[in-house]
């Protein structure tokens, strides 16, 4: 190979990427690049872009059906958002074609190392890899903007379409990628272990609940998850979710039951996230939650020892699945707090009270 990864895609080459993205945004006089609130998820979207630009560009396009369902599945959320903040789809699809055109005139120099008979070939499985990322996040953010738009347009609407929007991405998006990570797993170790049938009946028992929750969602019912297995649902989790070589230590203390169901409920989703973060982006090798539970409420701290953020933490707070958890824990008259200096790890507090108090909510960085 005549060119090295490190060499084509590093991250000064993302970066510069990025960088003209966002220039060519705001030369366009798009909202998603003026409007600070929304940036940030833009931003985000991007670099994930890219990223699967750059494994077609390493001949890497092997099906990772976990992850692509994450994708689509944040990117359903942002398209119900995206109606909430009453931003029109035009705008997403104008971006999208801008990001387009901005990598795929990267593409040339990115290439330029490499013999003639290597470089059509990665081309153009780089340009295929870079449609099927846009594509994919598109439709999906289409349909989460529809979705929202026949709940119609009053607050009481946008309020039913933003909670939709983060039960989606909070229970089917994530039970459905623990179902898959279930076979995936088994695929792998089909034969050459004994815990096969464990991680099949793993799997059935995901995608179960999700169905179940799908039939609660469209009859309108909500059957909470009892909090006494608090423990046990995010061990569950924790075993088949965390990366090889991942300690992961799970601790609480004080009776569930003191906090009424839907607090219980809401909790497990926050704290299952905190752990899909920590796996999915730090890189940690220790990760520790810690759970209080007392009358006057909860206590709860997710920390890993991993790469940290090096972003600022109100920025990161806005993004996809940590605004789901943010808006939990706000619905529930709590806060929460996220730090993350690069290098040293990051960590995610947060307090629910026994009784939600209106408007009791605080958010710190």
């Amino acid at each position: 190979m005549t060119a090295k990864r490190c060499d084509i895609c590093s991250p000064e080459v993302t970066n510069a990427i990025i960088a003209d993205f966002a220039d060519r945004l705001r030369a366009a006089g798009s909202v998603l690049a003026l409007d600070e609130s929304v940036r940030p998820e833009v931003e985000q979207q991007a670099r994930h872009i890219v990223a699967e630009f750059q494994r077609g560009l390493h001949d890497e396009c092997e099906e990772r059906p976990a992850e692509q369902l994450d994708a689509e599945f944040a990117s359903l959320e942002l398209g119900a958002r995206r109606a909430v903040q009453h931003i029109p789809a035009r705008e997403s699809l104008r971006a999208a074609r801008i990001l387009r055109d901005t990598v795929l005139d990267a593409l040339p120099g990115m290439l330029a190392g490499l013999a003639p008979e290597e470089a059509l070939p990665r081309g153009l499985a780089a340009v295929r890899a870079l449609g099927r990322a846009i594509d994919a996040r598109v439709s999906a953010a289409e349909i989460g903007y529809d979705a929202f738009l026949m709940c119609g347009g009053d607050q009481l609407a946008a309020a039913h379409g933003s909670r939709l929007a983060r039960e989606v991405h909070d229970r089917i998006g994530s039970n459905l990628g623990l179902a898959l990570r279930y076979l995936e797993l088994h695929e792998l170790e089909q034969g050459r272990t004994e815990d096969a049938p464990d991680r099949i009946d793993a799997a059935k028992a995901a995608l179960l609940d999700t169905f179940g929750f799908v039939r609660e969602l469209v009859s309108g019912l909500r059957v909470p998850r009892t909090g006494s297995g608090l423990r046990t649902h995010l061990m569950n989790y924790a075993a088949v979710s965390r990366p090889a070589g991942t300690d992961v230590d799970i601790q609480v203390r004080g009776p569930a039951d003191q906090l009424p169901p839907l607090h219980q409920d809401e909790v497990f989703l926050v704290l299952r996230e905190c752990l899909r973060n920590s796996f999915a982006h730090s890189g940690a090798t220790e990760v520790r939650v810690r759970v209080v539970i007392d009358p006057h409420g909860l206590e709860a701290r997710v920390t890993d020892n991993g790469q940290g953020i090096g972003v600022p933490a109100a920025a990161l707070l806005r993004g996809n699945g940590l605004a789901s958890m943010r808006e939990r824990i706000a619905a529930l008259g709590g806060t929460l707090s996220l730090t993350g200096p690069a290098g040293r790890g990051t960590s995610v507090r947060f307090h629910v009270p026994r009784r939600r108090t209106e408007g009791a909510l605080g958010i710190s960085a």
